[in-house]
C-alpha cells in the first residue's frame, strides 16, 4: 500500500513526475483573478457571526480578514503598499447598495450638493470618498496583492500615513520610494455615542524597509497592477448608514 503522508506529516506526493503545465490555463491571468480585500471585522460583520453562512471560524471584531483567501490575520499585519488610488465609491439611498466608483476629478464634475462628508449626485445617490492601498502582505506575500481601502472615521489615518509614506529616506539621505517600505497597521478600538468600531493604526515597522526576498517580488507585482481588475463593489458591507458618511473625522 502506497504511503499516505511523509515523516513530516505532509501527503507524500512523490507519483507526481511530470513537468508543471499550465496548457488549458492560459487565460487565468491578472485580469481574470478576483483581489482581495483586507478588511477590519467589526461588531456587524457576517464573518463574525456564528448563526450566518459568511461566518468563519477565529474571526473576531478587531480583527483582520482576507475577503478571497478568508484568512484571519489578527489584529495586526505588516505590509508594503504598491499603489495607492483615492475613488469615490457611488451608493444607492437606503442601503440600496454599490453603483459604481468615481475618480475624483469625475465626483466634482457629476456632484450636485457638497456638504461636509455627503457629496450627492442628480439621481439622488451618494458619494462615499476611499483611500485605497495595494498591498502585499509581510510574511504572506505569495497571496499576492491584496487591498486595503480605508473610508469614513478611518480617512483621518490614511491621511496621516499619506504623509509618511513620502517623506521616508535611506540611511544615505536618499528618499525612499513607499514601495521599499514595510508598514505595522495594528487595529483600535473606538466608540461614541452612535456606538462603537476599529480604525487602523499605521506606524513603521520595526525593520522599516523591504528584505532582498520582498524587494524581488515588488516589481513585477507593481507591473501588473495596471492590468488588474478591481472589483470595488466588494465594499458593499462598508457603505455608511443611509449612505452618508456621518461618522467621516477629517
Amino acid at each position: 500500500m502506497a504511503k499516505e503522508k511523509t515523516s513530516t506529516g505532509a501527503p507524500d506526493l512523490s507519483f507526481i513526475q511530470d513537468a508543471p503545465s499550465m496548457e488549458g490555463f492560459e487565460q487565468i491571468n491578472t485580469q481574470t483573478m478576483a483581489i482581495p480585500f483586507l478588511r477590519i471585522l467589526q461588531q456587524g460583520s457576517p464573518q463574525v457571526k456564528k448563526q450566518d453562512p459568511a461566518y468563519v471560524e477565529g474571526a473576531e471584531e478587531g480583527l483582520f480578514f482576507n475577503t478571497v483567501t478568508k484568512n484571519v490575520y489578527g489584529d495586526t499585519i505588516k505590509v508594503i503598499v504598491l499603489k495607492f488610488e483615492r475613488i469615490f465609491i457611488e451608493w444607492r439611498p437606503n442601503r440600496g447598495g454599490f453603483a459604481g466608483y468615481h475618480s475624483p476629478e469625475n465626483a466634482e464634475r457629476l456632484a450636485v450638493k457638497k456638504e461636509f462628508g455627503n457629496w450627492k449626485l442628480e439621481n439622488g445617490n451618494h458619494l462615499s470618498e476611499a483611500y485605497v492601498y495595494m498591498c502585499l502582505i509581510a510574511g504572506h506575500e505569495t497571496e499576492g496583492i491584496a487591498i486595503l481601502s480605508l473610508s469614513s472615521s478611518m480617512i483621518k489615518a490614511a491621511r496621516e500615513w499619506n504623509n509618511l509614506l513620502v517623506r521616508q529616506t535611506m540611511n544615505d539621505g536618499r528618499r525612499a520610494a513607499p514601495y521599499w517600505l514595510v508598514w505595522e497597521v495594528k487595529t483600535e478600538y473606538r466608540s461614541n455615542d452612535k456606538g462603537s468600531w476599529y480604525i487602523p493604526r499605521i506606524l513603521l515597522s520595526p525593520e522599516k524597509f523591504v528584505n532582498e526576498q520582498q524587494y524581488a517580488l515588488v516589481m513585477p507585482e507593481r507591473k501588473a497592477l495596471p492590468s488588474r481588475q478591481v472589483d470595488y463593489s466588494q465594499l458593499t458591507a462598508d457603505a455608511p448608514a443611509d449612505n452618508i458618511d456621518k461618522d467621516a473625522q477629517f
